[in-house]
C-alpha cells in the first residue's frame, strides 16, 4: 500500500498563503461596489420587493433616491428620452426589465445649471440616450427633480451619481448594466 506525500508542503502551503493575501487584498480595494467591467465606484443597495402596485399607486419607501429597485408600477415607461418627470414608481420596473435609467436635475449639486447649462446637459443626455436605443439597448432618459448630484445612472440596486457630464463614464455605465437584470425575462 502506497501513501501519499508532499514532495514540498512548505511551497504549497506558501502559494496558497499568498493566493489568499492577493484575493483579500483585491475586495478590500474594490470597496465592494463595483462591477469588473465598470471601473467607477457605485452605490449598490439591498433588493426590495418585487410587487407590482396597484396602477396609479405611490411608494414612498424606497432605500435609494432616485429608486433602484423595489415595488413599481404595473408598467414600464417608453425607452428613450422624455421631455417630462417619470413616475418614481415606474423607474424600477425599466430597471427590472434590464434597462438602464439616466435622470438629470439642473437644480442640483453645488452650483446649479442656468437655462443654457440644462439645455446643454439634456441634450447631451439625449444624444447617448438615442444612440444606445438605436443600437438596441434599453435605455431611459428623464427629468428627475430633489437629486444631489446633477446626473443619476441607475440600473436595478445600482447607483452612480455625476456632478458634470462625462460621455465615457455614462457610456461604461449603459455597457456595463444594460440587461444585467431581468427576472422577468423581456
Amino acid at each position: 500500500m502506497s501513501s501519499f506525500r508532499l514532495r514540498h508542503p512548505g511551497l504549497i502551503f506558501g502559494s496558497l498563503g499568498v493566493l489568499a493575501v492577493v484575493a483579500v487584498v483585491v475586495l478590500l480595494s474594490s470597496g465592494g461596489d463595483s462591477r469588473p467591467d465598470y471601473p467607477f465606484p457605485v452605490q449598490t443597495f439591498e433588493e426590495q420587493d418585487r410587487e407590482h402596485l396597484a396602477s396609479g399607486q405611490t411608494y414612498d419607501s424606497y432605500n435609494s433616491d432616485p429608486p433602484t429597485t423595489g415595488p413599481h408600477a404595473p408598467a414600464p415607461a417608453e425607452w428613450g428620452v422624455h421631455d417630462l418627470p417619470v413616475a418614481k414608481e415606474v423607474l424600477p420596473h425599466n430597471m427590472e426589465h434590464g434597462g438602464v435609467v439616466l435622470l438629470y436635475d439642473c437644480s442640483a449639486g453645488e452650483a446649479p445649471l442656468d437655462d443654457t447649462g440644462c439645455k446643454e446637459l439634456r441634450d447631451q443626455l439625449a444624444a447617448i440616450t438615442e444612440e444606445n436605443v438605436a443600437d438596441g439597448k434599453l435605455i431611459l432618459m428623464a427629468p428627475y427633480s430633489g437629486m444631489e448630484h446633477p446626473i443619476a445612472l441607475t440600473a436595478w440596486r445600482t447607483l452612480d451619481a455625476l456632478d458634470e457630464f462625462d460621455e465615457q463614464r455614462v457610456q461604461a455605465f449603459i455597457d456595463s448594466f444594460d440587461r444585467k437584470f431581468n427576472p422577468e425575462g423581456f
